[in-house]
């Protein structure tokens, strides 16, 4: 993971996790303390992947290791995706490829999301690969994603081009991919202009219902 603070107080935080930027407990926990940064030395926070793919989800390394690691992975992930649908400054995520599982649900709880055009997925696998929806991820999906797809995307595991995924909730729009790093930085200054209190107030007045069903399930399930 790289941690980059750009000029106009913009802090870029860059998965970079191997060649599938797989979420790791690692990742996730040096994610968390670079957002925590960011609250104190940035205006707005910009997410990156790789060019080809933004993530494919959780390590299924891991998971292959045993069910305790493969638990504590996945609540350390869920905590991250709290930490971010509730942080104060504008989020605006670059997907500039595959995004696959958990990858998608980092997308579902930015501010905002570019992804690019070309012969990428999105997809939500659970039910494909046989793995349960905890609580934080029903939430988020039910919240984000078109209600007219729920049956498709997130129970028969469709796989949706950046073009669909925007029409859908997973992406906000798809421009040409060698764009969406200048367009999603535009976006985010465009946001970060915005009155920061009341931007920060808004955002959390909208999403209390969701942040508090997801930190009532993340201390329930702990």
């Amino acid at each position: 993971m790289k941690y980059e603070l750009l000029e106009n107080g913009i802090a870029k935080i860059s998965l970079d996790n191997g060649k599938a930027n797989a979420v790791s407990f690692d990742l996730a926990q040096e994610f968390m303390v670079n957002l925590d940064r960011a609250k104190i030395e940035s205006r707005g926070v910009l997410i990156c992947g790789h060019v080809g793919i933004f993530s494919a989800g959780f390590d299924l390394k891991v998971m292959a290791t045993g069910p305790e690691a493969a638990q504590k992975m996945v609540s350390k992930g869920m905590l991250l995706l709290e930490q971010i649908y509730s942080h104060p400054h504008p989020v605006v995520a670059a997907c500039e490829g595959h995004a696959i599982g958990m990858g998608v649900f980092l997308l579902l709880v930015s501010d905002y999301r570019i992804g690019a055009l070309g012969e990428f997925v999105l997809k939500l696998p659970e039910t494909a690969i046989d793995m349960p929806f905890n609580s934080t991820l029903r939430i988020l999906a039910k919240t984000h994603v078109d209600p007219l797809h729920h049956s498709r995307a997130i129970i028969q595991s469709h796989g949706y081009s950046p073009l669909e995924a925007a029409k859908i909730g997973m992406l906000d729009e798809a421009v040409e991919s060698g764009l969406v790093q200048e367009k999603a930085l535009a976006k985010l200054m465009e946001l970060c202009d915005l009155p920061s209190g009341r931007y920060e107030e808004n955002k959390l007045f909208v999403r209390a219902e969701e942040i508090q069903a997801i930190y009532g399930s993340l201390h329930a399930d702990n």
